[in-house]
């Protein structure tokens, strides 16, 4: 092992130590992923000191143009034509220009030198940048991290050019958006040539990435799943999510082999080491694969169960009963819980319903003549009472609508609409616009009716209009899926087919011996 490599063995932690959230900042792999992020402060800081130059600050991103010289920079390095300095200006200049083309084009130059200066550190010499970080693993301590971005040399060809240094590629290539799965894939190479090369350490840190990235699949998969459950309409149920769990499945099937192949491989290596430091790391490596593989199970199971979540969201937001505000008694639900409150708790409920009602009272400021009337004005007697054995009721219990989510006429239009579909087959997208010319109600029997009777819920209890229209959906209605989709107004899905039964199994025996 090389120095480096005892020392992410000296500094690991003791075994049992993830119960301490401290744990999580002293791992080795924290300390390197911090000093990583330090090594982008030189481009965050352009951003800082734009404002002390003759441009006005906001109009141009010094950030993105310091990350495109470093490309370039690199795009042409070891070529025999090598990025010039004078090539980088013209570079930047246009890239300037093209963000502001109203400017002058001496602002654009002096944008494309201030980004050039920054990155070559010229305000101290061009010395390399000294970035501080935190390192937690003994205490707290202050580190400093010099990293160089560009260099200025001179070429083969005697003219000066820019080379980029092996931190600003890594920089580069930190910022690049790869695909979860293939970096699994290439994390598993990686982690199985760290175990052959016996560096355990580097093995632990590329076994804790592994888990991340699995972490990232999960919430991917996990946000849409919570979008369905939140709004139905708001996820593409009709392809893109369908493809994303085939690939999400045979992704997870393939990390699941993967995984025990890992942990075969590293139990093969625990039974053939010795070191007490190492035996650790490898307990700690297989601690890892297991909890990869225990989240990537868990995750399976949704992905398996996701169809089911959709039809029951679909179900619970579509085919709620409507509600109905005219169930709010104004006596038994306001007035009653409001007098039995005490005096201070009732001055402040009626304190907040008199001011949304009648709005702010603007002082006024008294008059003596208002006062004199008063004093004049004759003593108001005191208005009538209720009787004590008289009861005034404030409702009428006639507005209270039936505690069904639907009336009979509801099923009863519902019926006429499904009886068309006994003529020949109809799609369900006409049956529901049909139905919406009686209104929303009977809009939402039909396609209840159908949906349950193309998929019933064996667990559900509420089968009422299923039940109600059963003589036509479960004898002779008949409903199939042929692949087509509508998404016309408040509906959409599975454009089902309802087929008249009679069409199926065509003509009786008894009638064609007849004919």
């Amino acid at each position: 092992m090389d120095s480096e490599e005892r020392q992410l063995l000296t500094v690991a932690p003791e075994h049992g130590a993830d119960s301490s959230w401290i744990s999580l900042v002293t791992d080795p792999g924290f300390v390197r992923r911090s000093a990583v992020l330090a090594r982008s402060s030189p481009l965050h800081r352009l951003d800082l000191r734009q404002a002390w130059q003759q441009f006005p600050a906001g109009l141009y991103d010094p950030r993105t143009l310091a990350l495109a010289a470093l490309e370039a920079v690199m795009h042409h390095q070891g070529l025999d034509q090598e990025a010039t300095t004078e090539a980088i200006v013209d570079f930047l200049v246009e890239l300037a220009r093209r963000a502001a083309p109203d400017r002058d084009g001496s602002e654009h130059s002096a944008v494309a030198r201030f980004v050039l200066r920054e990155l070559l550190n010229d305000q101290e010499g061009g010395v390399e940048f000294a970035v501080p970080y935190s390192d937690y693993r003994d205490g707290h301590c202050r580190q400093e991290l010099g990293l160089r971005l560009l260099a200025e040399e001179i070429g083969q060809d005697g003219r000066a050019v820019l080379r980029a240094s092996v931190p600003a590629i890594n920089l580069l290539l930190a910022g690049m958006d790869i695909d979860v799965e293939d970096q699994q894939a290439a994390q598993d190479e990686i982690l199985r040539r760290q175990v052959r090369t016996g560096r355990w350490g580097r093995a632990e840190e590329s076994a804790g990435e592994s888990l991340k990235l699995s972490l990232a699949y999960a919430e991917r998969l996990r946000v849409v799943l919570r979008e369905t459950e939140r709004d139905v309409r708001a996820v593409d149920w009709g392809c893109q999510v369908p493809e994303l769990l085939d690939s999400s499945r045979s992704h997870l099937i393939e990390r699941q082999r993967a995984e025990l192949g890992l942990i075969e491989l590293m139990r093969k290596a625990r039974d053939g080491i010795e070191e007490s430091d190492v035996l650790l790391t490898c307990m700690r490596i297989l601690q890892l694969l297991e909890r990869a593989r225990h989240r990537h199970t868990q995750l399976l199971k949704e992905v398996l169960g996701a169809r089911s979540t959709f039809l029951r969201s679909q179900a619970q937001q579509r085919f709620r009963p409507i509600p109905d505000l005219a169930r709010v008694s104004m006596q038994g639900d306001v007035l009653v819980p409001l007098l039995e409150l005490g005096a201070e708790e009732a001055a402040g409920v009626t304190g907040v319903f008199t001011d949304a009602l009648c709005g702010p009272v603007v002082a006024r400021l008294p008059r003596l003549r208002d006062w004199w009337s008063l004093l004049l004005a004759p003593v108001r007697e005191a208005s009538g009472t209720f009787e004590d054995d008289e009861v005034v009721e404030l409702t009428d219990d006639d507005l209270v609508a039936d505690a069904a989510g639907h009336s009979d006429l509801d099923y009863a239009q519902a019926r006429s609409v499904l009886s068309g579909a006994l003529v020949g087959p109809v799609r369900l997208s006409q049956l529901v616009a049909d139905a919406l010319r009686f209104g929303p109600s009977v809009a939402d029997v039909v396609a209840l009716a159908v949906l349950a009777a193309f998929a019933p819920d064996p667990e559900s209890d509420d089968e009422v209009a299923v039940h109600d229209l059963s003589d036509l959906l479960g004898e002779r209605l008949v409903v199939l899926d042929d692949g087509q989709c509508f998404g016309e107004g408040p509906y959409g899905g599975n454009d089902l087919l309802i087929v008249p039964v009679q069409a199926l199994i065509g003509e009786c025996p008894h009638e064609e011996a007849a004919a």
